[in-house]
Order: structure tokens, then C-alpha cells, then sequence
């Protein structure tokens, strides 16, 4: 699997704790499309106005060979009655003074995701990369947030929340074996 480090919402080898009691949430890192960090102005006139403010109008792009962002458990979760919830969320930038994340606007989302299936290396959330939503978004800011509800976590991490640049797992080994080669 190839994966840019500047794309990377949970780094290998940085797990992410969703040990959370119900209700509670926790957000991944943040990705700045622009690549300078949560803070910093843009050093360069945009689209021909040097007071507009960036944003992606796609969020990087969507064409023929479209990425995808790929979530896997680390440590298995614990917590009976417990479910997690992982949403893709955008923001636009606040701009000048202080170049912040506006409101999170969820692009995508998983649903309840019940604790059984939070199991070690089990992808829990695999998305292809979609336009914002609403049309009129331009993001500049990408993050991951997870949810729990039900009941509370008491143990379990996300090992790893990447893009990559296409879907790159065999996805037919779960696929039923109903067949007989004569």
C-alpha cells in the first residue's frame, strides 16, 4: 500500500485511543489541503484575489482513479453494547486572523458500528474520496471524528486511518466459495 504522510489522519505507528464513554467523541488529525497547517495564512494569491480565502472545490480532486480513505483497528474494542461511529467531516477556513477549521460538515459516515466487529487489523470504515457537501463547502480542512454510543469503550484503538491512491486489499475473500470447477 502507498500513502503520503501529509494524507495520513491516524499515522501508522501513532494509534488513536477510542477508549470513550457513550456520547463522548475524539477527533484524528486534521489535514490541511493546503499543506501549511491550521494557523498559517496562505503565502500566495488565490484564484487572482489576494483576500479570498482556500478551499478545494472538490477536496482534491475526483477523476478517473479515485482514492480511497481506509480505517483499521489496532487494538480490539471492548464494552458490550457498544457501537462507534466513524464520520469523514470538512471544513472550510475561518481566514484572516486566524486561519481555522469553520463548522465540520460530515461528508460520509459509517453508522453504528457494533463492538463485535472491532477486532485487531479489521477495517472499520473504507470510503472512495467524495466531493464536499454542501456544493458551495470548498474545504480546506479534512478530519475523521469518532463516535461512541450505547455503552462505553473500555478498551481499543485505530491503528491506522490513511488515503490511499485506490482501493488495494483482495475485498472478494469474504465472497461465498458457492461454486465447483468440473
Amino acid at each position: 500500500m502507498r500513502a503520503d504522510a501529509l494524507l495520513s489522519f491516524v499515522p501508522i505507528g501513532s494509534p488513536l485511543s477510542i477508549v470513550l464513554n457513550s456520547g463522548q467523541n475524539t477527533r484524528s488529525s486534521v489535514i490541511d489541503l493546503l499543506g501549511l497547517g491550521a494557523g498559517v495564512p496562505p503565502n500566495n494569491v488565490i484564484i487572482g484575489d489576494q483576500l479570498a480565502t482556500f478551499g478545494a472545490a472538490d477536496a482534491m480532486g475526483v477523476g478517473g482513479m479515485r482514492p480511497e480513505l481506509n480505517v483499521t483497528v489496532g487494538t480490539a474494542g471492548v464494552g458490550a453494547g457498544a457501537t462507534l461511529n466513524v464520520a469523514l467531516q470538512a471544513a472550510a477556513d475561518l481566514g484572516s486572523p486566524t486561519y481555522q477549521p469553520s463548522t465540520w460538515n460530515t461528508l460520509a459516515e459509517t453508522g453504528a458500528i457494533a463492538v463485535t466487529n472491532l477486532t485487531l487489523n479489521n477495517v472499520v470504515a473504507r470510503f472512495p474520496w467524495l466531493p464536499p457537501f454542501p456544493a458551495n463547502l470548498r474545504p480546506r480542512y479534512l478530519s475523521l471524528l469518532f463516535s461512541v454510543a450505547g455503552a462505553n469503550l473500555t478498551a481499543g484503538t485505530i491503528s491506522s486511518a490513511l488515503v490511499v491512491p485506490l482501493r488495494d486489499d483482495w475485498f472478494v475473500k469474504y465472497a461465498q466459495k458457492n461454486y465447483a470447477v468440473q
